[in-house]
């Protein structure tokens, strides 16, 4: 769940990114619109072509290879791109020195784009870098500096090494809130990454204040159903349902679920997240009958919008099932755990610890309803599938 958070956030950093990508001072770097990228990325290969960079460092060639990374970068053809910038680094690094800030800002980039191929190791050694050059070059509270550790900050978070990333963005977070303000995009994008990062950790205290405060500056700067304010109201239900705030968390997941109603629409899969949280948030205050509502909805939504065997559809009837087994209508809830059981070993496989869950469940059913064999074959069949296979992955409810 807090993962997909993150690349939630990785993904408004992406548009942002390439919205603000520096350019090579040549025609083609003028080309921005989508008809013209494949005539951006010609030039740019021929400029590049005109004198290999890592042999000469001729200013014409040089920008070339800058200017064709940028447009590799661009159309998202980040091994390409990844080569053009270690191309222009080593240049720049020889003809202008390893501090000057347009290697450090071909160094950034470089990181960044190792980011976007998921080479997270590397990315961390290319982004410390770039923060020490830019630190020493451009002091602690540049904006650029800024963005340099946070980057660290994402490489850090990619690798789970979760306490070293929380250091790096409360410290980034810090630095934006006094240079660039409060109501800063950085700044508030700051929050929500420690945010997210302190729920990977289970403070879901610490996480909650975070979510809060973003969520006040967020709906001030970009107005109560912009999708980012919607996704924060929603992570923000989902981390009071952690810390079992349930009357809470029932406002925030009806808040979510009512703009996103409005701006994704009703099937929309983020929708259906919200209503199938509200259906958790429903059910642990015991009001069983406004879950069963929820849960039905997204049980429906989802087999429309993913289909039948999607593991999100088969969390949502899972979850209607066990609506149902809390109001002892037993018959329907066996129905419904039958039908998941059925799927999930065919989806997920006999020993993965949904399927497990879901024979478990089944059991419980039958014998509160008096069906005492075959509740006794249900468990047995847990009983040895667990030990046959293992544990398995983590459960839990509300991961769409």
């Amino acid at each position: 769940m807090h993962r997909r958070a993150f690349a939630v956030l990785e993904k408004t950093l992406r548009v942002d990114h390439l919205d603000n990508l520096h350019s090579a001072s040549t025609p083609g770097a003028a080309l921005h619109d989508q008809k013209k990228k494949s005539e951006m990325e010609i030039m740019h290969r021929n400029a590049a072509a005109g004198g290999s960079a890592h042999r000469s460092r001729r200013p014409d060639a040089l920008l070339g290879v800058v200017g064709l990374a940028v447009t590799l970068l661009a159309a998202r053809k980040y091994e390409e791109a990844e080569i053009m910038y270690r191309q222009a680094l080593r240049t720049m690094e020889k003809a202008l020195g390893p501090d000057h800030p347009d290697t450090l800002d071909t160094m950034n980039t470089l990181g960044e784009t190792l980011l976007e191929l998921e080479k997270y190791d590397q990315a961390e050694a290319i982004c410390q870098r770039a923060l020490a050059g830019r630190g020493k070059s451009l002091g602690g509270d540049h904006p650029a500096t800024l963005t340099s550790a946070d980057n660290v900050g994402r490489t850090l978070y990619h690798q789970r090494k979760y306490e070293e990333a929380e250091l790096m963005f409360r410290s980034t977070q810090a630095g934006r809130k006094k240079v660039l303000g409060l109501y800063h995009p950085d700044t508030i994008l700051s929050v929500l990454r420690l945010g997210v990062t302190l729920l990977d950790q289970k403070k879901y205290g610490e996480a909650e204040i975070m979510y809060r405060h973003a969520l006040e500056v967020m709906e001030k700067a970009l107005g109560p159903d912009h999708p980012e304010v919607l996704d924060s109201i929603n992570t923000l239900g989902e981390t009071l349902l952690d810390l079992k705030k349930y009357s809470e968390a029932e406002v925030m997941c009806r808040r979510a679920l009512v703009g996103r109603e409005k701006t994704l629409g009703p099937d929309h899969r983020d929708t259906l997240i919200s209503v199938n949280n509200l259906g958790l948030a429903l059910r642990n205050q015991d009001k069983h009958h406004e879950a069963e509502i929820s849960y039905r909805r997204a049980a429906m939504g989802a087999e429309k919008t993913l289909g039948l065997d999607h593991p999100d559809t088969l969390m949502c009837i899972y979850n209607l099932a066990g609506t149902l087994h809390k109001q002892r209508r037993y018959d329907e809830a066996e129905v419904m755990y039958r039908r998941v059981l059925g799927r999930r070993e065919g989806v997920l496989g006999l020993g993965h610890r949904h399927t497990i869950r879901s024979l478990i469940k089944l059991g419980t059913v039958l014998y509160e309803n008096g069906k005492y064999k075959e509740a006794e074959i249900m468990y047995r069949l847990a009983v040895t599938r667990a030990e046959r296979y293992g544990a398995g992955p983590s459960f839990d409810s509300k991961t769409f």
